[in-house]
């Protein structure tokens, strides 16, 4: 193993501070646990999987840090990519160092010079060309042990900083006590309570003349139940002071969320400058009590300018468009999932056979989740996706899942350069949500399993709003979660409702196997395989989801190919062609026309691996879609051709 000493300007020695002391990590796999990086050894290590993950170090008391040595790799292992954090109070991190891409590791390990105070230093392992897993053979930490009559440079109760709830002036129905909970191998003392009427008051919180506009916390809750809110006055000056905010809080995926408020008020100067500043209890659930580990005042960084609307593509010159195969909603262990990006896409192209794979993580997953233009993980996956893509043979698309905790459900957003996150508890006001998304024209919006969205299940697809609408294109079905009226129950409910939607087959993916953890499919009928074509596509409603593998489906309705709207006639002449892209062994058995409610409007009898026929049907319906089986019960269902009226 190589060591480091450091010789400071005085001509000191530092001293090696790391030895002994704790490390933690975020993750580790059995046997490669956290203090195997400082333990001096060179047969042992840290390793955490996937990248991305986190690893600390308690120097356990403020230090002079003058040098760091880091290796992650042994031999041919392969590029590792990482940044180095510090901390006074295991709250608040400064980058120190980055090991970017295309910046090589030294033979034995890197050493970096410096000169700042910490107790805390944290690497997170960003990248590992040779597979998914983080490592760290050696950490060393040489410095001083800070003196006595070093300056308090804990953070003040100033914006943006972190500032630790235990710092109150006066308490009225909360106690301090300890919790395990928050981060592996730490202990955190917290304040809980919170009975209505409670209230916390920190004196001199600086807003600074940039001003807030955000509350922000790390809050957890003694009863799980979700049902079970705590409502969070917020109020400057006074205890019946004026009222700059309010915060529902409730547990979210895990017992302790970091959660964010909205502040506002019409008198910009509550927002800025310094303040005595009340948080009061003003509802609270019978049973439920609250916890708070620390508490900050922020400012949002302010979401991007919209982008127009594209201009429609122009059909194929001979009509005919192609079919492409993928998967709309997949995860990886960038979220709640396994593995990484890089290895989904390329397990989905070259494994699966599919044409297009979109990652979707959890936007409350994220890094810096509060903060989408901070997060690294939001940017990697972009880069990645990029890279990855290659026009007419795969797309590497990308996304976010919004995962509300509120019953209310998930939905998936593509073609944004921003994620939302119900964690920022405005958009936990569902109508909140709709109208920031329904300020990009260009932006693709889909509603995410109905069937496992509790009792709300995306409230039914209620109330219809036209403007909505124009950003919300699509709609996952399930034939194994969800068998109602065929799998298609939740489908005909939207459309019923008046939502111009297409189905699509997701997979879901928490386990790998991208695109072959089942046969659900989303197909898209596109001129071309590009991004600029799939979402063209996607707006256009000509999409359609099958269980069954390979079946390509074109479907027209009075010369209009699916997701068309078209002016309402009582006789439709509608088309239907069917064929497996490759010999699959199977055979199209049948297909219907499916109208309002569900309703068979027709039935063609069928067996062969082929299908055209053609169709005229005499009847009054705002869509109709065709259904097409396979032998063993698969089939793909197509999104309608909308028949427009001035009826009511």
């Amino acid at each position: 193993m190589t060591e480091v000493n450091q010789e400071v300007s005085s001509g000191q020695e530092a001293t090696l501070l790391s030895a002994g002391k704790i490390a933690t990590a975020e993750q580790a796999l059995n046997g490669f646990e956290a203090g195997n990086a400082i333990d001096g050894r060179d047969d042992t290590w840290w390793e955490g999987a996937p990248y991305y993950k986190w690893w600390k170090l308690d120097l356990g008391q403020l230090c002079e840090i003058e040098c760091i040595f880091i290796s992650t790799t042994y031999g041919a292992e392969g590029d590792t990519r990482y940044f180095i954090e510090h901390s006074p109070d295991n709250l608040n991190w400064l980058v120190a160092f980055e090991k970017g891409e295309g910046m090589a590791m030294p033979e034995g390990g890197e050493r970096y010079v410096c000169r700042f105070a910490a107790r805390y230093l944290r690497v997170t392992v960003t990248y590992c060309s040779a597979g998914e897993t983080a490592r760290i053979r050696h950490f060393q930490a040489y410095g001083q042990i800070a003196g006595t009559g070093q300056p308090d440079i804990a953070p003040k109760k100033v914006s943006p900083a972190k500032f630790s709830a235990l710092a109150f002036d006066e308490t009225s129905g909360f106690e301090e006590t300890e919790v395990d909970d928050i981060e592996p191998g730490q202990s955190d003392r917290v304040l809980k309570g919170g009975g209505v009427g409670s209230y916390l008051l920190y004196r001199g919180v600086d807003f600074t003349e940039g001003g807030v506009d955000q509350l922000r916390g790390q809050f957890g809750f003694t009863d799980l139940d979700k049902a079970k809110h705590v409502v969070l006055e917020v109020r400057a000056g006074s205890l019946h002071g004026e009222k700059i905010g309010e915060i529902t809080l409730f547990k979210q995926w895990k017992r302790w969320s970091i959660l964010a408020g909205r502040l506002a008020h019409d008198d910009r100067r509550l927002l800025t400058g310094m303040h005595d500043i009340y948080l009061i209890v003003t509802n609270a659930a019978p049973g439920q009590q609250l916890m708070i580990h620390w508490l900050a005042f922020a400012k949002r960084a302010p979401l991007p300018a919209p982008r127009p609307l594209p201009s429609p593509l122009p059909a194929p010159a001979d009509g005919e468009y192609k079919i492409y195969f993928g998967n709309l909603h997949s995860h990886t262990g960038f979220s709640d999932g396994i593995g990484v990006p890089e290895q989904a896409y390329d397990y989905a192209r070259h494994t699966a056979g599919l044409d297009f794979l979109a990652i979707t993580e959890h936007s409350n997953l994220y890094d810096h989740y509060l903060d989408w233009e901070k997060s690294r993980k939001w940017a990697d996956i972009q880069l990645t996706a990029g890279r990855m893509t290659e026009d007419g043979a795969f797309l590497a698309l990308f996304g976010a899942e919004t995962t509300w905790y509120n019953q209310f459900g998930h939905m998936n957003t593509y073609n944004m350069e921003f994620f939302i996150n119900a964690y920022e508890t405005q958009y936990n006001d569902i109508p909140s949500y709709y109208e920031t998304v329904k300020q990009y024209p260009d932006s693709i919006q889909q509603w995410n399993h109905p069937w496992s969205c509790g009792d709300r299940h995306l409230d039914g697809f209620t109330p219809y709003d036209a403007e909505l609408d124009r950003v919300l294109h699509l709609l996952e079905i399930n034939t194994i979660e969800s068998r109602e009226l065929g799998g298609l129950y939740y489908y005909v409910m939207a459309l019923d409702n008046g939502w111009h939607v297409a189905p699509v087959g997701s997979q879901d993916n928490h386990n790998g196997q991208w695109g072959t953890e089942n046969t659900l499919r989303t197909a898209i009928l596109a001129e071309a395989l590009t991004t600029e074509h799939f979402y063209d596509a996607v707006r256009h409603q000509r999409v359609y989801f099958t269980s069954a593998l390979h079946l390509k489906v074109w479907f027209k309705v009075n010369g209009a190919i699916m997701g068309s709207r078209i002016p309402c006639t009582d006789r439709l002449a509608i088309e239907i062609k069917a064929s497996f892209a490759i010999d699959t062994g199977s055979r199209i058995v049948k297909a219907e026309i499916l109208g309002e409610r569900g309703e068979v409007l027709h039935t063609v009898e069928h067996d062969g691996e082929t299908l055209d026929c053609k169709i005229s049907l005499v009847c009054r319906q705002r869509y109709v879609l065709a259904k097409i089986y396979q032998a063993d019960g698969e089939f793909a269902a197509t999104a309608p051709v909308w028949l427009e009226s001035d009826r009511a």
